[in-house]
């Protein structure tokens, strides 16, 4: 993987103490990001970490995750498709003192309430964008494409539900997710790749989250 977060442990010789494990990875739609995990934070966190702020300026980067010990042990129930996300991704460790990331305990019933909870919040958000009527394609389009990119980690739950790998592109993604949920998201992936979104689309979209989140309703788990 072609890091480009290689050089950012000088950036945090502040808290060098605290570092247990630096992770970049690479999403589906091959941006980079990269996490950070500290045993705990330290006093005057944000003053520490400074450097870490102008390094990520300086060299256009995405703003890493930083997180502690604690954070991951208490946040596997609430926000188990972000770490799901994580750990499906292409990634590399530039730090590892304990990998933290590797064999996380994740709940299949928790990873079900989320992706209900993330299908009717982008049900529920969509409309009220397109109630404004601020319907011009461009809009359309901004509007179709943030929601569909905010949704990947939560089309991942299917895959950790059903036990199956995670595809490493986004068409094989939806198709790939299609055939486990039964619901067509081959629609998902053109609509990324379109340059003009009309109403018609948005339509068919929350049609399609609708079917989605009245699935994850009674969706089954071990």
């Amino acid at each position: 993987m072609n890091n480009p977060y290689s050089g950012i442990l000088n950036s945090l010789s502040n808290v060098s103490d605290r570092l247990i494990q630096v992770t970049a990875y690479k999403d589906l739609l091959s941006n980079y990001n990269a996490v950070i995990i500290l045993d705990e934070d330290p006093d005057g966190w944000l003053e520490k970490l400074s450097p870490l702020a102008k390094y990520i300026h300086k060299h256009k980067l995405n703003l890493p995750l930083i997180i502690n010990r604690r954070f991951i042990k208490y946040s596997l129930d609430s926000y188990p498709l972000e770490f799901i996300n994580i750990i499906s991704c292409q990634r590399e460790n530039i730090l590892v003192k304990e990998d933290l990331l590797a064999n996380l305990q994740i709940k299949p019933a928790d990873v079900r309430l989320q992706m209900e909870r993330e299908f009717k919040s982008k049900w529920l958000l969509t409309r009220q964008v397109i109630l404004e009527g601020k319907m011009n394609s461009r809009n359309l389009r901004h509007t179709l494409q943030l929601s569909i990119t905010a949704l990947i980690p939560c089309v991942k739950g299917f895959f950790f539900l059903s036990k199956q790998p995670y595809p490493q592109s986004s068409d094989e993604l939806f198709a790939q997710a299609a055939l486990i949920c039964k619901i067509d998201l081959n629609a998902f992936a053109i609509w990324m790749k379109k340059t003009e979104i009309e109403l018609a689309d948005i339509e068919r979209y929350l049609s399609i989250l609708n079917k989605l989140m009245e699935l994850m309703e009674t969706y089954p788990v071990e």
